[in-house]
């Protein structure tokens, strides 16, 4: 009885820790104009996507979208998969909702950003507003991943 009490104990810190890892934004915040513009926007009720002009050598490393009011906007963080940007590379990043709506409200893009000297820091694009358009977003062929390994 001891010892499923104490197992239980240690995958539920083992949980946490993953949960705690895996969403962890640096604390540090740029300012987004600084490193990004974005280009275009698509929001078809179940997937939003963002093409952003990248104007810095820092590498967008991981990405996640957030809301305080429209739920179906929270997503899994995920990897670029780059390792490297140059200053005017277009970065699609789409991302897939949980639940279908017709409108978003108070998104707001969350960007972990590694520096070439190694550090990382967080810009953020704010979004008030956004209505689904009907329509594919393309390219069909990507989606973010969710990180394989703990930031």
């Amino acid at each position: 009885m001891v010892l499923v009490l104490v197992a239980a104990l240690v995958f539920g810190l083992y949980l946490g820790y993953l949960a705690w890892t895996n969403n962890t934004f640096p604390a540090r915040e740029g300012r987004f104009s600084d490193y990004a513009n974005v280009a275009s926007s698509t929001f078809n009720g179940t997937e939003y996507a963002l093409r952003l002009q990248w104007l810095s050598d820092s590498v967008p490393a991981y990405a996640q979208l957030t809301s305080s009011v429209s739920d179906s906007a929270n997503t899994p963080v995920c990897e670029t998969g780059l390792r490297e940007a140059t200053m005017g590379q277009t970065i699609f990043m789409p991302f897939g909702l949980s639940s279908p709506s017709t409108s978003l409200s108070q998104v707001d893009l969350l960007i972990a950003v590694r520096a070439a000297n190694g550090t990382m820091f967080t810009i953020v694009y704010h979004v008030d507003t956004v209505n689904a358009i009907a329509g594919n977003i393309q390219p069909q062929n990507f989606s973010c991943s969710q990180p394989s390994t703990p930031m």
